[in-house]
């Protein structure tokens, strides 16, 4: 439900009566003014159709801040040199953000310049971002960082469009180096930190520079019905997270894994999802208590070459533990059916399984594996905790 008031002031009263449409004329700080306004009042701000130039230093948003921005575009400058966000916020409450297109211009930024499209912090609640695209950033298009004090809760994210963003983070057997000057929160389109009680739904992420989605340490979510298309790195990414469900999302062409639940995550669900032609696995799922996959579609993931004895990834699910896990969880709990995987000959598996000391009670069941590799592997110490219909 988006909350929009029923007094609006509209920005183009803030302007000058000859204001260009074209970027050519700065308005920071007559739209600052019509947010500060408009928020002080307890009223939506209309935006005009038409270009608006941006800078990295944006603009504040308060709480009660409702922006329609149907029909605006606002053009970051190619003279871009600090990190920031076009629209950012700490300590807000009851902020909703509709339509509106941000450019950016990571094309010729310098390497290391972090620029968001939205950006909240803090002690937040209750945030609405709908009908926005983001295109061209190099940071996330939507970045909220609670801590582990504060959550950050109720965010609904929907219908959101988010291309070329990000970073740039290579696959990390590619050589290439990582963009110098940028931290974890700068990879995703989408990056969730510390959040509870969120949806992300109808979304389309697309050519991510790093990571598609980043989830961490959120709890109480559902990350449903998105597109997540050729990210460089991995396409749907949750880490440490508890009772997550991850439902109906399109995965297809990332470059590492098309899906990872890792690092003890927490009773999350992953089902009725497509997952085509991921560089390395399908889902890769280290480290969790409580995972449900069910209903899915795996087809044809593990593209990239494999490198062994270190590098061997290149089933559709991998099941194991992650050397270095810095949340010391164990692997267990597993529900592993009715899934529908296509495999080719140069895959070690359709799943695979290394089964530790940890490892315990896996079920792996009623799945239907074609191609030419229909094998699931279940190796290691642990083998009696692995309970599976066909090997």
């Amino acid at each position: 439900m988006v909350t929009v008031s029923a007094a609006t002031l509209k920005v183009a009263e803030f302007l000058p009566n000859d204001f260009s449409l074209d970027a050519s004329v700065s308005y920071d700080l007559e739209i600052q003014r019509a947010i500060d306004q408009a928020a002080t009042q307890g009223a939506s701000l209309e935006f005009p159709a038409m270009t608006i130039a941006a800078r990295e230093t944006g603009w504040r948003l308060h709480s009660g801040s409702i922006l329609l921005m149907r029909g605006a575009t606002f053009q970051l400058s190619a003279e871009c040199a600090e990190d920031g966000a076009v629209f950012h916020g700490h300590d807000v409450t009851d902020v909703t953000l509709i339509g509106g297109t941000v450019l950016g211009r990571n094309d010729v930024w310098k390497d290391g310049v972090n620029i968001r499209g939205v950006r909240i912090t803090g002690k937040s609640a209750r945030i609405r971002i709908h009908d926005m695209s983001f295109r061209d950033l190099s940071s996330n298009g939507v970045g909220l960082f609670g801590s582990a004090d504060h959550y950050i809760s109720d965010v609904w994210v929907r219908d959101v469009t988010v291309e070329n963003c990000c970073k740039r983070y290579p696959d990390y057997l590619s050589g290439e180096k990582v963009e110098p000057n940028s931290v974890r929160e700068d990879q995703g389109d989408v990056a969730f930190y510390y959040i509870e009680d969120f949806v992300v739904d109808g979304c389309r992420f697309e050519r991510s520079r790093s990571d598609g989605t980043h989830f961490y340490r959120c709890r109480n979510g559902q990350i449903t019905n998105n597109r997540i298309y050729r990210a460089k790195m991995g396409g749907y990414f949750i880490e440490t997270c508890e009772a997550v469900i991850g439902k109906g999302n399109i995965m297809w062409e990332n470059g590492s894994r098309g899906a990872t639940i890792e690092r003890g995550c927490v009773n999350c669900v992953f089902s009725d999802n497509v997952v085509r032609l991921s560089g390395r696995e399908g889902l890769w799922a280290p480290d969790c208590i409580g995972l449900v996959v069910t209903g899915n579609l795996f087809d044809r993931n593990g593209r990239k070459q494999n490198r062994p004895p270190r590098y061997v990834w290149n089933a559709n699910i991998t099941i194991d533990n992650q050397r270095g896990d810095p949340s010391n969880s164990p692997t267990r709990d597993y529900l592993i059916t009715d899934n529908l995987i296509y495999t080719t000959d140069s895959q070690i598996a359709a799943i695979r399984v290394d089964a530790t000391d940890d490892t315990r009670d896996i079920v792996i069941r009623g799945n239907l594996l074609l191609g030419e590799n229909r094998r699931v592997l279940i190796q290691g110490s642990n083998v009696s905790e692995v309970h599976c219909d066909s090997k």
